[in-house]
């Protein structure tokens, strides 16, 4: 007998596993009605056994999975249910304008990597891997031959291997992957069929029909992947790559107008992406996260130190509350901005959790000195803290960051100690306590900082200004040559 799970009496977790089942056999059931009096009644029985085995690896895999549950569902549900309906209705087609074609060209004609190839674009190889069983086990139950079922398993692990090999950060990636992959394994496949049973002709044909597989294949996912990232809010690592590119507008404008902002953001991107690839959390998310971190900023940039180079302080002369509360308003205003311009969730999570519900200590300092009455929830951000190991990594990287570059003497020592300094305070207020990192995490994470803001800072050799002077000569000597 099983061990019970930590927190869960054996009852319940008994009673929670009839639950499962029952769902599982219910749903397995009205899938089943469905075969029986929309295609062909022979289906239903092994329809019913083939749901229940989809949905029991779903559920298992969307149990154990914490990323985007809900979403991986949806789109694997979608995906499924669309290479079905699709192998349906290609195959009612044909027989409806009666293309007198054999078997073989339609079964051969259907793409069955749709499914597999959108899913591994999207998320993880290994959903793509559970669906491809599936629907290879799926292709057998309708069809009864081997051998389409060999075809559909062998072109779905080619998509698979394709979208790994190509990368996901290129939609091209997605083109190489349905002509350089799938299709040579494709014809490779067919010719080895054809040494046992086929004959030139229907080689010929089928063929044929390999051809009109992919390229039903290439425009299924080429109109269908941009579909599903805009319509499930799917933040895939190409529209990561997309988002992290300096040139947009939104990069340029706070080069132009808030350049101590984006340099801090451009410092904070490479530190989080560095410290997320460490841990093994997603460090393309990171980056993005960090880049847009602040972007809040561009409302009010001259109140913020970073940007204050040859003007007087603003703050000057305001009451601490007043300044206080124009420092917390940059996630407000961060947050509006992202939303405008249609910013995944995800990204702006990290706009609303990268000070958690920290103090803006100097200005709460500041007004306790000048013996003010304080309420010291107005001087806190308003939160949430941090929920993902990404934002948690970018709320360190960043205050470690400023910290940092706020010292007069920035040696190694001096940066351990602030570095050491800020993630004890973060942690003694809780910054961490919804988010799913561990002690030793952050402590390869401050590792990293530290690692990184010290090459980063790091003293130059002081030349002799002789050997200066000298140098500027070679240079314009170079220049006459």
């Amino acid at each position: 007998m099983s061990k019970p799970r930590r927190g869960k009496l054996p009852r319940e977790r008994e009673k929670g596993q009839l639950f499962f089942w029952l769902e599982i056999i219910l749903v397995s059931s009205a899938f089943s009605l469905v075969v029986y009096f929309g295609f062909e009644p022979k289906y239903s029985p092994f329809s019913f056994v083939y749901f229940i085995g989809l949905l029991y690896f779903i559920r298992k895999f969307l149990k154990e999975s914490t990323d985007e549950p809900i979403k991986k569902f949806n789109i694997l549900l979608f995906t499924f249910v669309g290479t079905l309906l699709w192998f349906f209705l290609q195959k009612a087609l044909i027989e409806k304008l009666n293309i007198r074609m054999t078997t073989d060209f339609v079964y051969f004609s259907i793409p069955y990597a749709f499914s597999p190839l959108v899913l591994a674009f999207l998320f993880e190889p290994i959903i793509s891997l559970y669906l491809t069983i599936i629907i290879s086990l799926g292709v057998l139950g309708i069809t009864g031959n081997p051998a389409f079922s060999l075809f559909s398993f062998i072109t779905g692990l080619s998509s698979i291997y394709g979208v790994v090999h190509y990368s996901r950060m290129k939609r091209g990636s997605i083109y190489r992957t349905i002509f350089l992959v799938i299709l040579p394994i494709s014809i490779v496949f067919l010719l080895l069929i054809n040494l046992f049973s086929y004959s030139s002709k229907d080689l010929a044909i089928n063929g044929l029909a390999i051809f009109i597989n992919v390229i039903i294949l290439a425009f299924l996912a080429s109109f269908l992947i941009p579909v599903l990232e805009y319509v499930f809010k799917i933040v895939s690592p190409l529209r990561l790559v997309e988002l992290s590119n300096t040139n947009l507008e939104i990069f340029k404008k706070m080069a132009l107008e808030a350049p101590g902002t984006f340099h801090h953001s451009l410092m904070v991107a490479t530190i989080s992406e560095r410290a997320a690839d460490a841990i093994g959390a997603n460090s393309l998310l990171a980056r993005v996260g960090a880049l847009y971190h602040d972007i809040g900023k561009l409302k009010m940039p001259q109140y913020f130190t970073e940007n204050q180079v040859n003007i007087p302080n603003p703050h000057a002369g305001k009451p601490p509350s007043l300044s206080s509360l124009i420092i917390i308003n940059h996630v407000k205003e961060g947050i509006e901005m992202g939303r405008n311009l249609g910013l995944p969730q995800e990204i702006i999570d990290f706009i609303a959790q990268h000070h958690g519900t920290t103090l803006v200590k100097f200005f709460y300092l500041k007004a306790k000195e000048m013996k003010m009455e304080v309420d010291e929830s107005a001087f806190r951000y308003p939160g949430p803290r941090p929920r993902t190991k990404e934002t948690a990594i970018v709320m360190i990287a960043d205050g470690c960051e400023a910290a940092v570059n706020s010292l007069e003497d920035q040696d190694e020592e001096r940066i351990r100690e602030t570095v050491d300094g800020v993630i004890k305070y973060l942690m003694g207020e809780g910054q961490f306590d919804e988010a799913p990192i561990t002690f030793k995490e952050i402590r390869i994470v401050k590792g990293e900082v530290i690692k990184i803001l010290s090459a980063i800072y790091h003293k130059r050799i002081e030349y002799p200004e002789e050997e200066i002077r000298n140098g500027s000569k070679q240079t314009e000597k170079n220049k006459d040559r």
